[in-house]
């Protein structure tokens, strides 16, 4: 009988004793990427895809890309030639990043002269890690799917033919996709579908990397 006590009490006393506070996540991983040598080569374990389906043909180029923190990151369009993120390379070419996982690029080809340009206030990095495992990637036009409760898509999570996307509220104004105001950067994730659809409320995840354009070494 003592003993059924002794137990009991025990157990009560590891029941009401307060739990240890779970430890905040680590701080989000910040990566400038620098892929593109002085020469217009890659360079730092970046490579070139290879094929004429590998070759992009731009029609401008005046714009800076939105993940850049340097001068003279391009974005170009049409959003067809997956030129986002992209960099001076050989005479009337840039190398454009597709993602840091494979750290492969492509070369898009363009007649005109590259203007100057600048880094945003605020750049947003071109891929993100989730705390979870999903890879995402910084939507470059297209057409996206929607959702009912207002919110859109700006990154693409998940692959090809995937629904899953980072998302953003634009009535939060622009910079507010993803939340910096701790270390450890958190986004919002949930599902696309057609515009009305109704849809579960997103998941808040941490990001654990994130990856920015830097400039071209040696500039």
């Amino acid at each position: 009988m003592w003993r059924l006590v002794l137990v009991s009490v025990a157990a009560g006393v590891a029941f009401v004793e307060p739990g240890v506070a779970a430890a905040d996540p680590p701080a989000t991983q910040v990566i400038t990427v620098m892929a593109v040598g002085p020469g217009g080569e890659a360079i730092n374990g970046y490579r070139v895809a290879s094929g004429p389906g590998n070759v992009g043909q731009a029609s401008d180029c005046s714009e800076p890309s939105p993940s850049a923190v340097a001068d003279d990151v391009y974005y170009c369009s049409p959003s067809a030639a997956g030129a986002g993120t992209c960099w001076p390379s050989t005479p009337g070419s840039l190398l454009c990043v597709d993602n840091p996982w494979d750290m492969q690029m492509h070369r898009v080809m363009f007649d005109g002269q590259l203007p100057p340009v600048h880094p945003n206030a605020t750049p947003d990095p071109f891929a993100l890690a989730l705390d979870d495992g999903t890879r995402c990637l910084l939507r470059n036009g297209g057409a996206w799917g929607g959702r009912a409760d207002g919110y859109t898509g700006v990154y693409g999570c998940g692959g090809a033919g995937s629904d899953l996307a980072v998302l953003w509220l634009p009535s939060q104004g622009a910079g507010s996709c993803i939340d910096r105001s701790a270390s450890a950067w958190t986004v919002k994730v949930g599902r696309l579908g057609a515009p009305d659809a109704v849809l579960p409320p997103p998941a808040t995840r941490t990001v654990t990397q994130a990856w920015f354009a830097g400039g071209r070494a040696g500039q």
